[in-house]
């Protein structure tokens, strides 16, 4: 396979995982947002810079482990840039979880003395 099209192929994989990610969460994060920023602005920026980072996190955990790597069979190469851009999403999930769990407010159990 040629190195182009192995690095384009590498892209296209971490591309496509953040789209799916940020498919699934963009309903559910707009909503947190909006109930968590003072206003409108301030949450609209907030899902932009969400859907930014989650773009660049995985692409640029891919390009350098690429960078690092160099196998003779191309599937290796894939399977790594898998596993990278899964890699990259995860950390930034966590990151954006670690974040909004800071506003999230637990319920008191109704039986316990406060």
């Amino acid at each position: 396979m040629n190195a182009y099209s192995l690095l384009f192929a590498e892209s296209l994989i971490s591309v496509a995982l953040s789209f799916a990610v940020l498919y699934v969460l963009s309903g559910p994060l707009v909503n947190v947002l909006g109930r968590i920023c003072p206003d409108e602005q301030a949450a609209v920026f907030w899902l932009s810079y969400t859907k930014v980072m989650l773009m660049i996190a995985p692409l640029l955990l891919v390009l350098t482990v690429d960078l690092f790597s160099h196998f003779s069979d191309p599937m290796d190469s894939l399977r790594l840039a898998l596993m990278a851009a899964l890699g990259g999403l995860l950390i930034g999930l966590h990151s954006i979880g670690k974040r909004l769990g800071q506003f999230v407010a637990t319920p008191q159990n109704p039986g316990s003395a406060a």
